[in-house]
């Protein structure tokens, strides 16, 4: 590890990588070029199957590797790295993106003025010229969307000035080493996305700051783990994002705010985010016992049996909504405009125009006409029995998945069972760990 100079302290870059061979070469070329004078860049690779691993190795021999051996997710691969921390600050780095000339310098020397800042973010742009991905993100209550300021405006120095802010984004954020020791690492629990988000609001109510740093840039590809937008995305999102509600809002908002909010959201959106959204309700009523003990452990009380109950009611309840829901017009507009009819010939011709379309009628009656009217009606009975088909099926779908009450009286009680087991397992683990320290 190299030794900082009078004020600056010594840094261990971070690029968490996954497939993401074809942007590594500008990511740590960006890196090693910094004008800083105590720097160790570090790529933990998550398992990849392309050759990562062996370019890196070949052209940046100088770059230290750390290799799962499985996928482990963004918190994670980079808690793999985090845990090693000698240095006083750690700068995360998506593989997909290229920091500007003075980067690390221009986001840690604020941190070095005030030791309040806990974490410190950068602007970012799309990869086409001073167009904004972030600078500083928010999360609107009660569906915990996030949000980034500046995004998809023109950079035009409305985003100029440090500010305090709700959050950062992980793809390039530098976190204070003292910080980390003091409120955790990341929560492994968030596989991919709010992972920063639960981070920099346990740093906030720590006591630290988490800042906007705007004379730090950088260009970010957004497209190394899944595509904006793509099932992937929108399943990880989705879950990441119901983890965090549950995990730091009071129980009693969620379930009176958000599940409403929800319940009249879902019908709006298209039918690949609705049944990304199906998957996340399912996965947190499952994660529901290792939510709690999250909540335990940051000193909020334990839910009881009672709020348990109702938090999967709700999820359930979102779930057959999300399935049960029709593509918005959908079916309407197919039992709206199932009939093919005849269409009048017309003519644009200028005076002749009606003689000439009553001509082209007179030989189409004579000619063609009676051959064409069985096509139509053919046409016209099997269109009418596929739109009967979705019909049925839809309102099948919809039956299946609303429970009858004895079964969701079943599964209820099936699943508080699992969830007071599951803290039963939590609190022998944490006497298990207490024994183990006094050895």
């Amino acid at each position: 590890m190299t030794t900082g100079t009078p004020g600056l302290p010594p840094v261990s870059a971070i690029v968490l990588n996954w497939n993401g061979r074809p942007f590594l070469e500008a990511c740590l070329a960006s890196l090693l070029a910094q004008d800083y004078p105590a720097l160790d860049v570090i790529l933990v690779d998550n398992a990849s199957a392309d050759d990562s691993v062996e370019f890196v190795r070949r052209r940046f021999p100088q770059v230290r590797l750390l290799c799962n051996r499985q996928n482990l997710g963004f918190a994670g691969g980079v808690n793999v790295a985090l845990r090693q921390l000698a240095a006083g600050v750690a700068v995360l780095v998506n593989p997909d993106v290229v920091v500007s000339p003075g980067w690390l310098r221009q986001l840690v020397v604020p941190m070095v003025a005030d030791s309040r800042i806990g974490i410190a973010g950068c602007k970012i742009y799309f990869p086409e010229e001073r167009r904004l991905q972030h600078a500083g993100g928010y999360v609107s209550f009660p569906q915990a969307i996030p949000g980034h300021y500046g995004y998809g405006e023109q950079d035009e120095g409305q985003c100029d000035s440090l500010q305090d802010v709700e959050y950062v984004t992980g793809a390039a954020m530098a976190l204070r080493g003292e910080m980390l020791a003091r409120v955790g690492l990341f929560d492994e629990g968030f596989f991919l996305y709010f992972e920063e988000v639960d981070l920099c609001r346990r740093a906030r109510q720590a006591g630290y700051r988490v800042v906007y740093t705007p004379e730090a840039t950088a260009v970010h590809a957004e497209s190394a783990v899944a595509r904006r937008g793509s099932p992937a995305y929108l399943r990880h999102m989705h879950t990441s994002r119901w983890r965090f509600l549950l995990k730091h809002y009071p129980l009693e908002d969620v379930l009176q705010a958000t599940c409403p909010v929800e319940a009249s959201w879902l019908p709006r959106l298209d039918p690949l985010e609705r049944q990304a959204s199906a998957r996340a309700y399912q996965a947190t009523m499952f994660a529901l016992p290792e939510i709690w003990a999250t909540r335990q452990a940051a000193g909020q009380p334990s839910p009881s049996e009672a709020d348990t109950r109702a938090v999967l009611v709700a999820l359930r309840r979102l779930r057959q909504t999300a399935l049960s829901t029709e593509p918005a017009g959908l079916l309407p507009e197919l039992e709206q405009n199932w009939q093919v009819q005849e269409q009048p010939f017309t003519s644009h011709v200028p005076l002749l125009g009606p003689a000439i379309a009553r001509l082209r009628e007179l030989w189409n009656s004579v000619s063609t006409k009676w051959y064409v009217r069985h096509l139509l009606q053919q046409q016209n009975e099997f269109n009418a029995l596929v739109v009967r088909q979705l019909v049925a099926h839809n309102r099948e779908l919809a039956e299946q998945t609303v429970a009858r009450p004895e079964e969701e009286e079943e599964w209820l009680e099936l699943a508080a069972q699992l969830t007071q087991l599951a803290s039963q397992v939590a609190s022998l683990e944490q006497r298990l760990a207490r024994l183990e320290e006094g050895e």
